[in-house]
């Protein structure tokens, strides 16, 4: 017994001495630095102006290998993202966050879509996203990707009754609507639907001859909603552009909380950390000039939203 007790004590203060050491290490280590945010218009919510971009851009790379992915996921975390966008569209996706979502919802503001049009499919279709990502709510449910010739008659009666009782019932904290097929459906939607939130396309090519930004925008801040930028760097990937320019141009469009990425290396994670760390917004000459430069360098790469096929998702 005496050994025991022997052993414990020294092992006790043992431990106390590393403990110690490590606090002291800890000390010394470099303060992990957040990445900004902003409100995110009438939710009441601050987001990191980083948001992730969880479609093939992450479910490429990982679906084979999730610790690797779970690790970039807790990455993020630990750098103050908080805003996550996923999709029931999103192949494996809302599965393969969900294990880090049940263990953080509390730091995490979670989005997920639905394409459904009738209430039924928009009903089931929120049923499994909550399965999927271990939660029984969500902070915004979007009416994903809105065509130009979308029959807003059928979703006023179909997926907007359904956002409407989910709402109600406080499985959804806010709604929005999604589309990258024109500013004009969008802006329809917005005097229809009155949604909390939108996502859409701010490329610095200013697609729609530059409606999202002169137009769309505007209408949305007039209605005070949250404005969720995507598409940035998509056309960029085989041009000569820098990838952090390209979401910093649409981080300085006046109205927009958050731009969301495609999480696919630790690589571009961190460039695209240190961008949104103490955000230094572009000035006018700056944006019109990056403007110029990759109209000129995309001028023979299309937007690949643009074609009839596109999946949303396949890359952020």
């Amino acid at each position: 017994m005496k050994n025991r007790r022997r052993f414990l004590k020294t092992f006790l203060a043992g431990g106390a001495a590393v403990s110690s050491g490590s606090i002291a290490s800890a000390n010394n280590l470099p303060k992990i630095q957040l990445v900004d945010r902003r409100m995110l218009g009438r939710t009441g919510s601050e987001v990191s102006i980083l948001g992730l971009g969880l479609g093939s851009a992450f479910t490429g790379p990982y679906k084979d290998d999730i610790e690797a992915g779970h690790a970039l996921l807790n990455r993020a975390l630990e750098h103050g993202i908080n805003y996550w966008d996923t999709s029931r569209g999103y192949g494996p996706s809302e599965s393969m966050i969900g294990p880090v979502v049940e263990k953080n919802r509390d730091k995490i503001f979670l989005v997920s879509k639905s394409g459904g049009r009738t209430y039924d499919d928009f009903m089931r279709d929120v049923e499994e996203s909550l399965k999927n990502l271990r939660t029984d709510y969500l902070d915004i449910l979007h009416m994903w990707n809105l065509k130009a010739d979308e029959n807003l008659d059928t979703m006023q009666r179909g997926a907007f009754k359904a956002v409407t009782k989910l709402k109600d019932q406080k499985v959804i904290r806010n709604y929005g609507v999604t589309g990258h097929s024109g500013a004009k459906i969008l802006m329809q939607a917005i005097e229809r639907f009155d949604p909390d939130t939108m996502l859409t396309v701010y490329p610095c090519t200013r697609d729609d001859n530059g409606r999202y930004e002169d137009e769309l925008l505007p209408l949305a801040q007039e209605r005070k909603m949250g404005v969720i930028a995507m598409k940035m760097v998509r056309r960029a990937r085989n041009a000569d552009l820098k990838g952090s320019d390209l979401i910093r141009y649409a981080l300085s469009l006046d109205g927009v909380s958050s731009a969301i990425v495609g999480l696919d290396t630790l690589g571009h994670l961190n460039e695209n950390i240190e961008m949104a760390t103490n955000f230094q917004p572009m000035l006018g000459d700056e944006r019109a000039q990056l403007h110029r430069d990759a109209v000129h360098g995309l001028r023979n790469i299309p937007s690949p939203w643009e074609h009839p096929n596109y999946v949303d998702g396949s890359l952020a």
